[in-house]
């Protein structure tokens, strides 16, 4: 892999103007921003935008975009190698362009391992951990993979060190805070050293540098807490039963701002929760696990911790604002003010529908279970059920498929979005093969 980003770097160099495009969520979101960034230190004219996938359609306003801008090098980031031969069809071509590099880490299919094969000799320099035993899964994300990049283009940008792992945790490379593994802990630890990240043992939950202690448990999902989940009355009583003061005069107190002392009877009071009304007594262990400290962002934002600054991003791109999320990256106050109103909604609308999930329920097949919600929006299904299987809502020793017919008109008539615990996984639970499988059956009809 060393020798494809050495080559994919030198294009970066010799390159006079340059599109690059990524996806729409947090890693995506990420990877873009430590590109535009590069490009930027580099001095190179640019263009940047967010795509929502790499499909028949949405090839053709991509190659309108490269034909109009007419840049000699093309960046996809966080996918483009399950989709190498729309690339070939429709930008391989083009007069303009002399390269193409392709940073991904999702896991190539047969097709998209043929097609690049197929592009072997060609300009297209295709980046991807899995092409080189490397997971990307847990060891390595899109942001990730763009870092290294950016690394080897020039040792100034060690800094995009705090961007790479706010990518990888959005995709959840860390585990839910259990830690990260592989590359990504070797940049970790590359931040640590040069003083941008700092690993904090700590709770987990959204909101510790940011929400007043009562909205931190009202609007937990992760896990989902019953009785103080969307109760703001339960989560003041749940303080003022502990003694814990909510306020500092006349300032509400948030997690950071808590003694040690007081940390550890709050958690103790949490757990008790987590074991009164979840059978798996393991939830309890997700509370407290790895946090990334941004040390160079700003305090009491949700650009200091890695997790909520990932969640910032994620509802940018769940509200189909990816750009808003590129431009925070790159430390935009506007920009940031503007996320910060879309994460609200972005955390209602998750509350809303575990709330649904909890009181609604979910079907139970042999081998999957099945979430069918007509109210939750397309965008946030997989992270829905994501979260509910995080949480125990739904158990983890099936696969399970979330529904979601509440799309816009740019979407499918329905989204269909799968998850598999990471035990199921290891033993070779595959549902992207499981997804393809059936798509292709169904267009057979």
């Amino acid at each position: 892999m060393g020798k494809l980003l050495l080559k994919a770097a030198k294009e970066v160099k010799r390159a006079r103007r340059v599109f690059a495009f990524s996806h729409i969520d947090a890693d995506g979101i990420s990877a873009l921003a430590i590109i535009s960034i590069m490009l930027e230190r580099e001095k190179k004219d640019f263009e940047w935008k967010n795509v929502h996938q790499i499909n028949s359609e949405s090839i053709i306003q991509i190659e309108e975009n490269i034909r109009n801008y007419g840049p000699d090098l093309v960046i996809f980031s966080d996918f483009g190698t399950g989709q190498m031969e729309l690339v070939m069809n429709h930008v391989h071509d083009i007069d303009s362009v002399n390269s193409v590099i392709v940073l991904d880490h999702h896991l190539p299919s047969d097709d998209s391992v043929e097609s690049t094969q197929q592009a072997v000799s060609s300009k297209i320099i295709e980046i991807n951990p899995w092409q080189h035993g490397i997971s990307g899964s847990y060891d390595l994300s899109g942001a990730g993979t763009a870092f290294l990049l950016a690394l080897f283009v020039s040792n100034k940008n060690i800094d995009l060190t705090e961007l790479a792992i706010v990518g990888a945790t959005g995709d959840l490379q860390d585990y839910y805070g259990r830690g990260f593994v592989g590359l990504n802990r070797k940049i970790v630890e590359l931040g640590e050293t040069y003083g941008y990240l700092q690993v904090v043992r700590d709770l987990t939950f959204f909101g510790i540098h940011t929400r007043p202690l009562p909205y931190l448990l009202q609007y937990a999902t992760d896990p989902y807490l019953p009785g103080l989940t969307g109760s703001e009355e339960a989560c003041y009583a749940f303080f003022q039963n502990l003694s814990i003061d909510l306020k500092a005069g006349d300032e509400w107190r948030t997690w950071v701002d808590l003694e040690s002392e007081e940390k550890q009877i709050a958690i103790q009071g949490v757990i008790q929760v987590v074991l009164e009304h979840y059978d798996d007594p393991s939830i309890a262990q997700g509370i407290i696990g790895d946090t990334i400290v941004l040390t160079h962002r700003p305090p009491k934002t949700e650009m200091r911790s890695a997790k909520e600054f990932s969640t910032l991003l994620n509802a940018c791109g769940r509200n189909r604002r990816p750009e808003v999320g590129v431009r925070v990256c790159m430390q935009d106050s506007e920009a940031f003010a503007e996320g910060t109103t879309l994460l609200q909604q972005h955390r209602v609308n998750l509350a809303s529908a575990l709330r649904r999930l909890e009181e609604d329920g979910y079907i139970e097949m042999q081998g999957m279970y099945v979430v069918d919600d007509p109210d939750t929006p397309d965008t946030i299904i997989g992270i829905v059920i994501g979260m509910a299987q995080g949480s125990m809502i739904i158990p983890i020793n099936k696969p399970v498929i979330g529904i979601s017919t509440n799309t816009t008109d740019d979407s499918p008539l329905a989204k269909l979005s799968g998850r598999a615990h990471k035990q199921l996984v290891e033993i070779g639970v595959n549902l992207k093969e499981v997804f393809v499988e059936v798509a292709d059956m169904l267009n057979e009809r």
